[in-house]
């Protein structure tokens, strides 16, 4: 009975992390059949797999949509899956929706520019050395820019961006070891009018991603005034 949410596979296809509420909340795996749940942290939000399989990074804060944060809790928290061990690695303000690059050189996310109301995406190092000087800016801009996810091959980073007019697809070129932006910012146009949260297939050849289709209509109520 306990909300369950933001399922991620691991590289293998054997193993779901995901966040869900029961006990008190926190990080959990199970299999793909939804057998053998067990916890593996008391906190973090929105997991993401190292490309080995061997560790999980999460976020101190979530949102429910980009321009609503729920939270400005500093810091990724990356997870030992086996021992539960826990590591930190220091950003300035909340670190959201992170992504683990390919070769598990980096992790990217997108958060809140200090001072300002700008939603920005960066690249930080995945082993946390000297992480404020290893994060590196891949957008600085006045768009909307979040859901930051990289190609398998790890020479792109997509994301979600209202640059457009409206909220679609994009991508950056950019070099996966050092977190360099490497060209200007390409659409890649889907037919919706909102788009974001994508994932890529295993293979590469295929990108999910959700859409958003909201409409509404006028009534009209009597009344004496």
């Amino acid at each position: 009975e306990s909300a369950n949410s933001t399922p991620a596979f691991s590289a293998d296809g054997e193993r779901i992390a995901f966040r869900s509420e029961r006990d008190g909340g926190g990080i959990f795996l199970m299999s793909p059949t939804g057998e053998s749940v067990t916890r593996v942290s008391d906190e973090g939000l929105r997991p993401a797999w190292s490309p080995d399989g061997l560790a999980l990074v999460v976020s101190r804060s979530d949102f429910a949509s980009p321009t609503d944060l729920g939270g400005n809790v500093p810091g990724l928290l990356v997870i030992d899956v086996k021992s539960g061990q826990k590591r930190e690695i220091t950003t300035t303000g909340a670190a959201l929706q992170p992504a683990w690059s390919p070769h598990g050189w980096r992790i990217a996310f997108f958060g809140l520019r200090t001072g300002t109301g700008q939603r920005d995406i960066w690249t930080v190092a995945a082993d946390g050395t000297d992480a404020e000087a290893s994060r590196v800016e891949v957008t600085n801009d006045a768009a909307l820019d979040w859901s930051p996810v990289w190609s398998p091959q790890g020479d792109y980073l997509y994301f979600s961006s209202n640059r457009g007019g409206t909220t679609n697809l994009w991508r950056m070129a950019i070099d996966e070891r050092s977190g360099r932006v490497t060209g200007e910012p390409e659409p890649v146009t889907t037919p919706s009018g909102w788009s974001g949260s994508m994932s890529f297939s295993r293979d590469g050849s295929r990108l999910a991603y959700a859409s958003l289709d909201s409409r509404s209509t006028l009534l009209r109520q009597g009344f004496d005034p």
